[in-house]
């Protein structure tokens, strides 16, 4: 591969996004860990990037201990500052629609999450970089045999990675 051909490919951020989930509705010590907080993210365009993470949550505390939320997060942050090319790393302040999706094995329910996050991700001059971001919106709980709640969402996003095809 010659070096011009390496110029022209997009960066990919492969990270982790690592979390603890405390519903309101949990008891006192019961809380998820994401044992599975895989995030890929993409440019899109100079201001658009694509962004995938997904949810593994193992479940303590409560009646049951186990595997209860697997799901997935999609994300289009748009950075406010514009890139000069596609092939840059992204960075900087973004905001994003988030749509999500989950399915509770222990509470027997699927999950729809509509939200809004505003994050800034680190400029690198290398390839290891953090973004931090606030999440706030709402959450549907489909239950498999009682009535539909929806309830605030809210969370704190912290992603940890590396950028890969860097020039």
């Amino acid at each position: 591969m010659n070096s011009s051909t390496a110029q022209e490919r997009k960066p990919i951020f492969i990270g982790l996004q690592p979390g603890i989930t405390s519903e309101k509705f949990y008891e006192k010590d019961e809380f998820d860990i994401n044992v599975i907080p895989i995030v890929l993210e993409m440019p899109l365009s100079e201001r658009v990037d694509l962004r995938f993470t997904t949810i593994g949550n193992y479940h303590f505390g409560g009646k049951k201990n186990g595997f209860s939320d697997l799901g997935f997060q999609v994300l289009a942050p748009f950075f406010l500052k514009k890139k000069e090319t596609i092939n840059e790393k992204s960075q900087g302040f973004y905001i994003t629609p988030v749509g999500g999706y989950g399915r509770n094995l222990i509470y027997k329910h699927d999950t729809y999450v509509l939200a809004a996050e505003a994050g800034y991700l680190f400029p690198t001059k290398k390839s290891f970089t953090l973004s931090l971001g606030i999440q706030f919106g709402g959450s549907c709980f489909d239950y498999d045999d009682d009535p539909d709640l929806w309830r605030q969402h809210f969370g704190f996003k912290l992603n940890l990675g590396f950028w890969t095809r860097t020039k």
